[in-house]
């Protein structure tokens, strides 16, 4: 499993959100505080400036190295402001079976399109479903993919479900679009007799829409123990304020009228009375703006 987070409000800088807080996004290379496990096939992102050129499209990074040893990351960090932000620090198990490239690294994006998306969890069987899979994803979308993983089909689902991949969006058309690939694997998944849990937590966004889902098929069903002895669902935890910034000791959001969004796998600071865990089976759904609209969606599929 892997962690991850999404932020959308006023320009606050990298490293305020993946490195300098308690348990940064960077920490939990090997110290999840919500998830026994390491966290060493690298990472990746994708961030939103608007003194960039394109700026409707993020600028992305991806590397394979250890995220909390990666000195590029740092230095990167410490110059880039965002606006929006998806990253994702990627979690494989520890038995050789994984492919670990650039390629397989999250968040996903393909060119041309600014909706990316970041995956904690897996797709049990993928390999059984892949093939039936294909006739759902649009000619130009496969054309345009570049890794074959389950987290990458994802995402091309979700693109082959919206009508047009390069936007504009909103959250409820990347909502739609979630719930049609849920939908579509959970016919696929049943088509094979696949039954085992398979969790979909993801974040979508395009830098102005936001989608956090937390979500898992066929919870609690395995054929053998689960990875590392764990059965919990997993988590989606986000908080809202005025400003992400320093206050206290930790670096958080604050202010109470809510203007930026940030959702994490778990919680980044010591202080969680301000984080809200998204609930099972639902999805937080964001549209930014200077009155941001915020709602929660069951999903049902």
């Amino acid at each position: 499993m892997c962690r991850m987070l999404g932020y959308i409000g006023a320009p606050v800088l990298l490293e305020h959100l993946v490195v300098r807080p308690d348990n940064a996004l960077l920490n939990q290379t090997t110290d999840a505080q919500l998830l026994a496990m390491l966290n060493l096939a690298g990472f990746g992102l994708a961030a939103w400036n608007d003194d960039l050129n394109d700026a409707h499209l993020p600028l992305t990074f991806h590397s394979t190295n250890v995220a909390v040893f990666d000195a590029n990351l740092r230095a990167l960090a410490a110059r880039l402001k965002v606006r929006s932000l998806v990253a994702h620090l990627r979690g494989v198990p520890l038995d050789g079976s994984a492919t670990i490239n650039q390629q397989s690294l999250h968040p996903f994006q393909l060119a041309g399109s600014p909706l990316v998306l970041a995956h904690n969890g897996d797709l049990a069987e993928f390999g059984r479903m892949r093939a039936a899979l294909w006739p759902h994803i649009k000619p130009d979308v496969a054309k345009a993919m570049t890794a074959l993983t389950d987290s990458a089909f994802l995402h091309a689902l979700v693109l082959s479900n919206v009508d047009d991949p390069a936007g504009p969006f909103t959250a409820e058309a990347i909502f739609r679009a979630i719930t049609a690939t849920f939908a579509t694997i959970r016919r696929v998944r049943a088509d094979h007799g696949i039954t085992r849990s398979s969790s979909v937590n993801l974040v979508v966004s395009d830098g102005r829409a936001l989608v956090a889902t937390r979500f898992t098929f066929d919870f609690g069903r395995f054929e053998k123990p689960p990875f590392q002895g764990g059965i919990e669902f997993l988590s989606q935890w986000f908080t809202i304020g005025d400003r992400y910034a320093l206050a206290d000791g930790e670096w958080k959001m604050t202010g109470g009228r809510g203007a930026g969004t940030l959702v994490a796998s778990e919680p980044l600071t010591r202080d969680v009375s301000t984080w809200v865990e998204v609930p099972e089976y639902g999805a937080l759904l964001v549209d930014s703006g200077e009155a941001p609209r915020r709602r929660i969606e069951m999903i049902d599929c």
